[in-house]
């Protein structure tokens, strides 16, 4: 087995690991981490397939494919792996060992994915078969400031799930204190905490409540969605969340039927053959935390009702006629840009003149009672 040492490639990894070694090593010996961050939103990853077709899917392998078609696998983008019960795991590197292995066993990919690409060259085939270049790490650990930083805020970014995922192994596992993962990462304090806050509150969920993360309704669960709602106040008072610092259990007891409904609003669930209520997370996740604020707006939704319907049902009086005028107007406006379509119809000029009956009758009662409201103001400073 050839072994390069690794200041020759001038890798990154060299910063961290003075006497770590490339090796050479058959594509067949590599093995997906299931633990990889990037994999953990995705559900029903059974075996190594499941891997491949996902990270195919998601994670543009396409271009990974034509670059090592074209040039071959670079040794300065060797994989880090760590022995595991005896198997070589990819700790950093997966999008790249997919593009391999889709290269080698293109039947894999369902679809036909990699049918475009036609006959791969005997060189090509010869060099992903026996010599990929790996860094073997002794321990996860090892490799943790690096992995981080590159995808955190690095060019092959995780999303916030990962990124959560990533922070609570470090912290949690390896006992390095959120501020110093937030500088090393490259991240604010803020921003470390909340990842970890927004995971811990899932876990939680998982843990004391029906609610099950591999339940969610949707393939994948968009942790994002959860993130973005924790900073609302109107979530916080509603689940009672201590966000002053990192926990495991940021819920009080008494508030987990709560915490069960809210994710199951914002995530659904197969077995209840509920799905989200939450379509997108803009606008979805305001208007959620804007129900929550109103008891009424909540029993619509516990009633079954729609997000749009329960959001409509927490709006303030004002709210609704101000929107109700503004969008009045702007129809009005729509239908005179095209008067000059009118065909004389008198049904619709009886509809015109209703509309004007109305605003009439409207403008009337808003004046009144802002004439009332003024007087009584002035009653009041006089009196002061």
């Amino acid at each position: 087995m050839c072994k390069i040492p690794i200041e020759e490639t001038h890798h990154p990894i060299a910063i961290m690991a003075e006497k770590a070694i490339i090796q050479f090593i058959k594509a067949d010996e590599l093995h997906f981490d299931f633990k990889n961050p990037r994999l953990v939103e995705f559900q029903g990853l059974a075996d190594e397939e499941s891997i491949l077709n996902v990270l195919w899917k998601n994670m543009d392998i396409n271009e990974l494919v034509m670059s090592i078609l074209a040039s071959g696998f670079f040794e300065s983008e060797a994989l880090y792996v760590v022995r595991e019960e005896e198997k070589l795991i990819v700790i950093e590197g997966n999008r790249r060992l997919a593009a391999v292995k889709a290269i080698l066993h293109p039947d894999l990919i369902k679809g036909g994915g990699m049918s475009k690409y036609g006959e791969i060259p005997t060189n090509i085939i010869d060099q992903l078969t026996n010599s990929i270049p790996v860094i073997e790490m002794s321990h996860r650990r090892d490799a943790w400031r690096y992995i981080g930083f590159k995808h955190v805020n690095g060019p092959a970014k995780w999303d916030s799930y990962a990124k959560a995922q990533y922070i609570a192994l470090v912290h949690d596992n390896y006992g390095v204190p959120l501020e110093d993962i937030a500088t090393q990462i490259g991240d604010s304090n803020k921003i470390t905490l909340r990842l970890y806050q927004g995971l811990m509150l899932i876990n939680q969920a998982d843990r004391q409540t029906d609610f099950k993360i591999d339940d969610v309704y949707s393939n994948r669960l968009y942790f994002s969605h959860v993130y973005t709602a924790m900073n609302y106040e109107s979530m916080q008072r509603y689940l009672e969340l201590d966000l002053s610092e990192a926990k495991q259990n940021p819920v009080p007891e008494d508030k987990l039927d709560k915490l069960e409904e809210v994710l199951t609003w914002i995530l659904g669930s197969k077995k209840k053959s509920l799905p989200a209520v939450v379509k997108s997370q803009n606008p979805g996740i305001r208007q959620l935390c804007q129900v929550l604020e109103k008891p009424d707006a909540v029993q619509l939704l516990r009633a079954g009702n729609t997000l749009e319907v329960a959001f409509e049902g927490s709006k303030e009086g004002v709210d609704v006629l101000y929107e109700a005028i503004v969008d009045a107007r702007n129809k009005l406006e729509k239908a005179l840009s095209k008067i000059a379509s009118y065909d004389g119809n008198e049904d619709l000029l009886k509809t015109v003149i209703n509309l004007a009956d109305s605003a009439d009758s409207l403008y009337k009662s808003m004046k009144e009672i802002r004439q009332t409201l003024l007087g009584k103001s002035q009653k009041e400073r006089t009196i002061d």
